[in-house]
């Protein structure tokens, strides 16, 4: 038995709320810190999504570069100058977008790629642009196709640089494993795609525009980037993730197909027959630029959806994380606050009350020991006062169930007397339906004067007690049964119909009617009959009791040892 003072109360209190707390911490933070990580992954996806696709639309830019450069290389007299115009204000664009890159880089935590970027790829492209000047500064007869060509390959190396710092960027990217990381691939390889959608014709660009026959290698450059590209195409729409297959993506996958799949290509195609073949070309190197450019811009379009699809992923993944942060820090708090909210409530509400309580169960069990004598219980316990408490008022109703049972029992038979029977009719009474429904038998005992004169008062008495057992035998615990005078008896019954209180009367009757009673003060049998009168509901007690009373003179009346009602 835990001692129930102030002081342990407190202590207890305390201690068992600190274990809680410490639980819902220990089960609470490493929630927390988990879903705190995975917002941080989600927001590094986020940033180093936005990378990739400037890297991405930087290397793109750089592509789409070597269309004014080849339409500058490859243009007559007339068109030079505009032509000139249109490739500086596009490098301009391009110088612009390497200062944005660089910008954004070191922002993502990239200062290596950063610094790449500024050193590697602008001396690549200031070589690859070098090249472009020098062969369009040479007049028209000195120009030869190899020098075009090696101003095409200049240009390619610069993209080169560019896809490698885009690999380099992907390679150091800290976000994998989030949804957003299976676009990084992705990204790569539409870059790529991008690549070779440019180079299939500028491949052959230097033979078409001095109208010479393709070298083998240059031939061999060209089929190879044709065989790339139609892979590349192939492989973006398997590593595309099903739930980014929308109606426009699936859309702008199918241009690139009809468009530079089914139209481009064959164009370069066409012509690198009408070289084997020692044909005339059909296109003059500025149209083969102008007729490519339209073809491949349905892969720019599809490699700008993805790019700005997965930003879009990134966004609702960070966007969903942090819900999922905040709603697990709230949850965690709302616990806490809980807990020590119950603590403050158990201490107020709880604890405070029952050492009220105790004190006042010790207060009144002593104010009662006087009168029932000490007991040894430990008053300084709750349980203890409560026993203690319990013993005096488990005496004081043994003595109060004693008084009563005196006060109600007849003294000679042990059934109730018509001190029990007021008490029950005031209960009745106060019942909405009252005596409408009690069923009402009256037993009387034939000749019972005979016997007297015969036997005796004390033989008279013990067949009334022999009776009363009798009858008490046959009634249910829920029947009232009451000795009313001398030698005559009530049985009292709820909710009865008249048919189940003759059933109940014939019973008794015929019981004590083929009974012998031993009268041991005489030490003989003798033959006793009793006569009964039923009654079913009234509108008050003397009502019901005058029924019965009625039907019991009629019993009397058809013989004695009847039952009427």
């Amino acid at each position: 038995m835990y001692k129930l003072s102030s002081e342990h109360i407190r202590q207890r209190l305390l201690l068992s709320m600190l274990i809680i707390i410490v639980s819902l911490l220990f089960l609470s933070v490493p929630l927390i810190v988990s879903s705190y990580q995975i917002y941080q992954k989600a927001d590094r996806a986020l940033t180093e999504i936005s990378a990739l696709r400037a890297v991405a639309d930087l290397a793109n830019k750089i592509s789409r570069e070597r269309a004014p450069a080849n339409n500058v290389m490859s243009s007559n007299a007339d068109e030079f100058a505009a032509n000139k115009q249109k490739l500086q204000s596009y490098r301009q664009e391009v110088d612009a977008q390497i200062e944005q890159t660089i910008r954004i880089l070191n922002k993502a935590g990239f200062p290596v790629q950063a610094q790449q970027l500024s050193s590697q790829l602008i001396v690549s492209l200031q070589q690859g642009r070098q090249a472009v000047d020098a062969y369009a500064a040479l007049n028209r007869s000195e120009r030869h196709s190899s020098q075009l060509d090696h101003a095409i390959k200049q240009m390619f190396g610069a993209w080169d640089s560019c896809r490698f710092i885009l690999k380099n960027v992907l390679e150091h990217s800290e976000g994998k494993g989030t949804d957003v990381s299976e676009y990084y691939t992705l990204i790569l390889i539409l870059a790529d795609l991008r690549d070779q959608a440019g180079r299939v014709a500028s491949n052959i660009m230097a033979a078409v525009a001095f109208n010479e026959k393709i070298p083998e290698d240059n031939l061999a450059r060209s089929l190879q980037t044709q065989h790339q590209a139609k892979y590349l195409w192939g492989v973006v729409n398997t590593i595309q993730p099903e739930q980014g297959k929308t109606p426009e993506y699936l859309a702008l996958h199918e241009q690139v197909k009809t468009q530079f799949l089914d139209k481009g290509i064959p164009t370069v195609t066409a012509l690198i027959n009408q070289s084997l073949h020692d044909q005339a070309y059909s296109l003059t190197g500025t149209q083969l630029t102008g007729v490519m450019v339209d073809k491949f811009a349905t892969v720019v379009n599809l490699q700008t959806y993805i790019l700005d699809y997965s930003v879009r992923v990134a966004q609702s993944e960070k966007r969903q994380a942090q819900q999922q942060f905040i709603l697990t820090l709230m949850v965690a708090l709302i616990c806490l606050i809980t807990a020590i909210f119950t603590m403050i409530y158990a201490r107020n509400g709880v604890i405070k009350p029952l050492i009220k309580a105790r004190n006042a169960i010790l207060s009144l069990a002593q104010h009662q020991v006087a009168e029932y004598g000490p007991l040894s219980d430990d008053p300084e316990t709750l349980m203890g006062a409560i026993k203690k408490l319990k013993q005096v008022l488990k005496q004081r109703d043994a003595l109060e169930f004693q008084l009563r049972n005196v006060a109600n029992t007849d003294n000679l038979t042990g059934v109730s007397n018509r001190l029990a029977l007021d008490e029950y009719i005031q209960y009745v009474e106060k019942k909405p339906e009252g005596f409408t429904q009690t069923g009402l038998i009256i037993f009387d005992i034939d000749d019972f004067k005979q016997v007297n004169d015969s036997f005796g008062h004390i033989v008279g008495d013990e067949v009334i007690r022999l009776v009363a057992e009798k009858l008490q035998f046959n009634v249910r615990t829920s029947d009232l049964l009451v000795r009313y005078g001398g030698d005559e008896f009530l049985v009292l019954i709820d909710d009865v119909n008249s048919q189940d209180a003759l059933v109940v009367a014939n019973k008794i009757l015929q019981d004590i009617g083929r009974s012998d009673f031993y009268i041991a003060e005489i030490n003989e049998n003798i033959q006793i009959s009793v006569s009964a009168g039923v009654a079913i509901g009234a509108a008050s007690w003397m009502g019901l009791l005058e029924k019965a009373d009625r039907s019991l003179f009629q019993a009397k009346e058809n013989g004695k040892n009847k039952v009427a009602g």
